[in-house]
């Protein structure tokens, strides 16, 4: 798995085991891509569950911690292909399935406006402050349907406040997570599935997991 993952590796599995055995077919979408190795190995779980499967990356092109080399590389051990795209204006994105596809825009524009498909599994890791958190649930929130699941990464309370390069009031994705009504049973169709506790030691970050109700 990618940076900061550590700890959290075979919660994440089981994770996408659980998604891939509901859903006929899956996407995947990881907003925040960094170097790509957590992308890469969803990408190839979903390949191994014999589904029909696409993983969908969204980052910036000059992003925080983003480097294409490594992104590029780390499909590629995987036994994967993958395509960088940079979406024109008005253009539905369609990305093929059993790829990786990575595109070049701002996670909130590129879900309103030329997103438009069902998203089983994703992975909220992109700003971490509470406004770009709260906007990212809801942009992939309409496209979740019933037994989707959505995580957020950096749900550590000893994150709070840290420095982020576009919100200046810092880290707060459990503050995200809480106002958005998730941890506090207020989102109607939403349950908080778990919270998956990394090995800080070894410089993990924990993740909340959460599921749109209804699924057994």
């Amino acid at each position: 798995m990618g940076f900061g993952m550590e700890g959290t590796e075979d919660k994440i599995v089981g994770q996408v085991e659980r998604v891939a055995a509901r859903f006929e077919e899956l996407t995947y979408v990881e907003i925040g891509v960094g170097f790509g190795g957590t992308l890469s190995a969803i990408a190839s779980l979903l390949k191994g569950s014999g589904k029909r499967w696409r993983a969908v990356g969204i980052e910036l092109p000059n992003g925080y911690s983003f480097n294409r080399d490594q992104t590029a590389g780390a499909v590629d051990r995987a036994g994967l292909e993958l395509d960088f795209v940079t979406p024109t204006n008005g253009q539905l994105a369609r990305p093929a399935w059993g790829r990786v596809t990575v595109y070049f825009k701002d996670s909130q524009s590129f879900l309103t406006e030329a997103w438009r498909d069902p998203i089983h599994l994703a992975l909220v890791d992109g700003c971490h402050g509470k406004p770009c958190v709260i906007l990212d649930f809801l942009a992939l929130e309409a496209f979740t349907p019933e037994g989707a699941v959505v995580m957020f990464h950096d749900f550590s309370a000893e994150e709070y406040g840290m420095s982020q390069p576009h919100c200046k009031e810092g880290c707060d994705v459990p503050g995200a997570c809480q106002e958005l009504g998730l941890t506090n049973r207020k989102r109607q169709g939403w349950r908080q599935l778990e919270t998956f506790t990394a090995d800080k030691a070894r410089g993990g970050w924990d993740m909340g997991v959460f599921e749109k109700a209804g699924a057994g």
